[in-house]
């Protein structure tokens, strides 16, 4: 799985550790790939070992190369329940290799015309590989960083028949019905305190997690139907 936005601050690295959290709990093992050269998702990671907050049962890796990214899903990947890739911002062979070597690409979008057009141009990155690879991948859209007052916006509107058109224009691209509201928690982890899942169940928290629970179960539905075709 592979989180997937040309548009900087979008939420992908949020997203990353939003559902690594999710898996590990239940039990899973999982391989992080930070590939994005912004090192967010290092930064993240290194920030919760210092604070003694690095979550169990998952591990980070580094790959900023292509044949770095290869060497990784050919040798360890299979060692590891759940990989999840934080692909680089930037329309780059590292990319094409990340979303190529997914069962499905998450790709979080904002109430904004950028990032409607960052969703876009990720949905035809992905039925461009789909067709090298000649294998379905699916391509799932959420609304990250939701609030009242952007609720009222056009864009946000438009975020809705926007996936509507690339799915009747033949693109394998889904709007998932969970939509991530803008916590404080989610904020928070990013400053070094581990996982969601980690954080002490304050009233905020579990709202939180009860939207990343249903996030992650519309992800995961996708990818058992796609691990059965």
């Amino acid at each position: 799985m592979s989180a997937v936005s040309g548009k900087g601050g979008a939420g992908k690295t949020t997203a990353v550790i939003l559902l690594a959290g999710e898996f590990a709990l239940e039990g899973k093992t999982v391989l992080l790939i930070d590939a994005d050269g912004r090192q967010n998702l290092s930064t993240w990671f290194q920030r919760s070992i210092d604070k003694d907050y690095q979550p169990d049962g998952i591990t980070l890796v580094t790959a900023a190369q292509d044949a770095g990214i290869r060497h990784i899903l050919d040798q360890d990947a299979e060692k590891y329940d759940v990989v999840i890739m934080d692909s680089p911002g930037q329309d780059t062979v590292t990319r094409d290799t990340i979303i190529s070597g997914s069962h499905v690409v998450v790709t979080p979008v904002q109430p904004s015309q950028d990032e409607i057009l960052a969703a876009g141009q990720a949905a035809s990155d992905v039925a461009e590989m789909s067709d090298r690879v000649g294998r379905d991948i699916p391509h799932l859209i959420y609304r990250t960083r939701i609030s009242m007052p952007n609720r009222a916006l056009e864009e946000y509107r438009l975020i809705r028949p926007f996936v509507a058109n690339l799915r009747s224009g033949g693109y394998n691209s889904h709007l998932l019905e969970t939509e991530l509201v803008e916590r404080n928690p989610y904020r928070e982890i990013r400053t070094g305190y581990g996982t969601l899942q980690m954080l002490e169940l304050t009233e905020p928290v579990k709202k939180a997690r009860a939207e990343v629970l249903a996030l992650k179960q519309e992800v995961e539905g996708f990818l058992q139907t796609n691990a059965r075709s």
